[in-house]
């Protein structure tokens, strides 16, 4: 079923859904302009148990979590 759930989801859901829950995001314009230069990919998992999307990166060349400090 979890599969079902992160499969329906759009970009704009995901961005929508995070500004609800933090309000406003300030993102410099330099993180924009980067944004596409490393190969990462959006990683969405839903958690059964507590009932909530854990959006991060992953490089798509490794298999850890790619860091969100530059």
């Amino acid at each position: 079923m979890s599969e079902d759930i992160v499969a329906s989801l759009s970009l704009n859901k995901i961005l929508v859904a995070i500004l609800e829950e933090y309000g406003q995001l300030t993102i410099p314009t330099l993180r924009f302009m980067d944004a596409g230069k490393d190969d990462k990919e959006l990683v969405i998992e839903y958690d059964d148990k507590d009932l909530v999307f854990k959006i991060s990166l992953r490089g798509k060349a490794e298999d850890g979590l790619v860091s969100n400090d530059d």
